[in-house]
């Protein structure tokens, strides 16, 4: 009979910092998860999103409209 598989599902993760995947504490906690349970030869399979333009700045006016600008 086959093990199970994990399956973790996350919003961000902190796997290489030139994949703009994660912008802070939780995608790299998502990531050390997933690192240690490879470490510990869980099965796991991850799924994550990606973002294509990466992240933005966001910028409210005095009225509380939002623009926002590519970060770099």
């Amino acid at each position: 009979m086959q093990e199970p598989t994990v399956a973790y599902f996350t919003m961000a993760i902190a796997r290489q910092d030139e994949i703009p995947t994660y912008s802070g504490g939780l995608g790299v906690l998502a990531g050390d998860a997933i690192r240690s349970m490879t470490d510990l030869n869980v099965p796991i399979v991850a799924v994550s999103l990606l973002y294509r333009k990466g992240y933005f700045r966001q910028h409210l006016d005095a009225c509380g409209n939002q623009s926002e600008e590519t970060a770099d």
